[in-house]
């Protein structure tokens, strides 16, 4: 008996230069052709909106006069952030299954896809207020064929839309055969808009477990000495503080990522510019602590069991949310707290929230079977 291949595409932040977004579009990746045990034809919609692709320039690629001032200030970095977009491009074109490019949705659309399932991955895909947000994340060039969601985010706050807005959404959204979203805010906000409760599942770099993160991660140490990792993504000044606190009272240098203002000029961080995603995850692999204002740094502590704290953690949907799920909810630390929470930086146990993220994996893997029809 003939089996038609399944057929399956995904459209999410694939190629935007943060370190989740790709790693998220791997795991989901890696995780539906493990379920087809291979045999499934499976893409990513290769869109790259010219907005997109203008936030991730470096200064040395852009013009004007503001850039000309930031090209002399970050003069000496320039080889890190050249080298940092040469590892995310690498991991985009060698570790993902991507289409030809399209720049805007009406491309897609004339493209009269054919696949037999499309996925809104995950990621704040749904969030209006992202720079490279585009109406292509709700589906809106199929034609033919299931539309799932899985674990996607309206973001981590609150969302207003004008009517317009929210109009579209409400529409879009219920074309969904199956809609999966990944915290307890955008369950909200699908209620608002469409009256229908969503499944809430884990993170797509949740559904892989360590031993399927360490085939892709050179683990020799990076950084050779005990440090705290902070993955903070805009350098804002009270995280900054409570960093420079807690490195402090470790007597543990800090390790950034994230290019920005403060963190350079001020505080005399160690500077990995030059990570891309696979640096990112031997960063925290190897880390002593991880602080975290992000979600991905916040999981992949947790996936590689390591001493962390979210940095502001009770005040994000997403993080909040992740934490209580894993029953993790001390694992948070306020400018208010930072001496007390010092105390206690190794006093964790990993053994009860690996348990609780298998039982998550278990049903998220049921709800993938059901809408990819496996």
């Amino acid at each position: 008996m003939f089996i038609k291949m399944k057929k399956i595409a995904t459209i999410t932040f694939h190629a935007s230069y943060n370190h989740g977004s790709n790693l998220q579009a791997y795991a989901l990746q890696a995780y539906v052709k493990k379920l087809c045990n291979n045999d499934c034809k499976y893409n990513i919609i290769n869109l790259r909106t010219p907005i997109q692709q203008e936030m991730y320039k470096t200064c040395f690629e852009k013009q004007g006069i503001k850039n000309k001032i930031k090209r002399v200030i970050k003069a000496p970095e320039k080889k890190d952030l050249l080298k940092r977009k040469e590892k995310f491009e690498d991991f985009i074109n060698q570790k993902l299954q991507v289409t030809k490019e399209y720049k805007f949705l009406e491309e897609i659309k004339d493209d009269n896809l054919s696949y037999d399932y499309y996925i809104s991955g995950s990621d704040q895909l749904w969030n209006l207020n992202a720079r490279d947000f585009d109406w292509a994340n709700y589906l809106e060039f199929v034609k033919k064929g299931k539309r799932i969601s899985y674990a996607a985010s309206f973001g981590p706050k609150k969302q207003t839309w004008n009517n317009e807005e929210k109009e579209r959404i409400r529409k879009d959204l219920l074309l969904y055969d199956y809609l999966s979203v990944r915290e307890q805010g955008s369950i909200n906000n699908v209620k608002e808009l469409t009256n229908i409760e969503p499944e809430i599942n884990i993170d797509p770099t949740m559904l892989l477990n360590k031993d399927e993160w360490m085939k892709i991660i050179d683990v020799n140490p990076l950084v050779n000495k005990d440090y705290i990792f902070l993955y903070n993504l805009k350098g804002e000044k009270e995280i900054i503080k409570i960093a420079k606190k807690v490195s402090k009272i470790t007597q543990m240098p800090i390790v950034v990522t994230q290019r920005t203002l403060r963190s350079e000029i001020f505080y005399g961080f160690e500077k990995r510019f030059d990570a891309g995603p696979l640096e990112f995850l031997n960063l925290i692999l190897n880390a002593k602590l991880v602080l975290s204002s992000s979600f991905h740094g916040t999981v992949f502590s947790i996936l590689f069991n390591k001493p962390f704290y979210a940095i502001n953690g009770a005040k994000d949907f997403r993080i909040s949310t992740l934490l209580e799920k894993m029953n993790l909810k001390n694992r948070t630390i306020e400018i208010d707290n930072v001496e007390e929470k010092c105390k206690k930086i190794y006093d964790i146990e990993f053994k009860e929230a690996n348990a609780l993220l298998e039982a998550e994996r278990e049903k998220s893997k049921i709800y993938l079977k059901k809408a990819l029809e496996i």
